[in-house]
């Protein structure tokens, strides 16, 4: 039977009371089809200093050429005896008789080029910039677990070993893989999601680093380190459009994120809730 951990154990009851926290679990189709995680859940504090990066990517291209033909092959549509002197300068005659030589001989900046320069023209590339698409967001979090308890300890444990299990996939055959499990990531004030900080879809979990006792030499009876640092480094799973993001807020004065994540496929009780106080 799956699991619910908080850690440390005191949170529970905070969570109770509006604390904020933050919560994982995995998600994706093939979690409920092919096994069931032996965690359910797992709520942690809310780490400091959050960030979200969104960014797009354009690249520029130019339209010079292509406008120039499609002048010449408009005026040409509506009058089949216009000449191109009747369509271009003199100045743009001059660049464009250039451009053609550069394209014949392939004298890129050559002769061409002195002979514009001599003559004080320059071809206008008409650059614009073209949207490429956006950039896959990635989300780093930094934890330090320190245990109050052999319990405690033990829960330190379980949470660090549940994140690098589920990065890893899964052997399917001699010479296949199974992807691993998507992480759904959740920030809460108590049982609600906070729709102060941000709203992440489905991730791969790309980096688990762990560092045992990074203040010192000290250990339970059993064994187990009085303090565990641990970093999670995320990616979400798919490029995001505007509608993945936000609810259709047209003629409102508040674009509002879409908490319902488009595509993400819950565990049972994970849906908008925290689910922290059952199991």
């Amino acid at each position: 039977m799956s699991q619910i951990i908080t850690f440390p154990r005191s949170l529970r009851s905070k969570i109770d009371e509006g604390f904020h926290h933050i919560g994982f679990s995995l998600t994706g189709k093939h979690i409920q089809k092919d096994f069931e995680s032996e965690i359910e859940r797992i709520h942690l504090f809310t780490p400091a200093g959050i960030s979200s990066s969104d960014g797009a990517s354009y690249t520029g291209i130019d339209l010079g050429m292509v406008n120039a033909a499609k002048m010449v092959s408009e005026a040409k549509k509506s009058n089949s005896a216009t000449k191109t002197a009747d369509i271009f300068s003199g100045t743009d005659q001059t660049v464009m008789g250039l451009k053609a030589i550069e394209g014949l001989t392939g004298d890129v900046g050559g002769a061409s080029g002195k002979a514009a320069m001599e003559a004080g023209v320059a071809f206008n590339p008409q650059t614009a910039l073209a949207f490429e698409g956006v950039s896959l967001r990635e989300f780093s979090f930094q934890f330090k677990l320190v245990p109050e308890s052999k319990e405690e300890a033990e829960d330190s444990r379980k949470i660090v070993n549940w994140f690098r299990k589920y990065l890893y996939p899964e052997a399917a055959g001699a010479f296949s893989l199974k992807y691993p499990p998507k992480f759904k990531i959740q920030f809460f004030i108590g049982e609600e999601e906070n729709k102060h900080l941000p709203m992440i879809h489905d991730c791969y979990l790309k980096g688990v680093q762990e560092a045992a006792n990074p203040d010192g030499n000290s250990f339970f009876i059993d064994g187990q380190p009085t303090s565990t640092d641990l970093t999670l480094e995320f990616s979400e799973a798919q490029q995001l459009t505007r509608h993945d993001l936000y609810t259709d807020s047209t003629g409102e004065d508040d674009p509002t994120y879409d908490y319902s994540r488009p595509g993400s496929y819950p565990n049972q009780n994970s849906s908008g809730k925290s689910a922290s106080n059952q199991g």
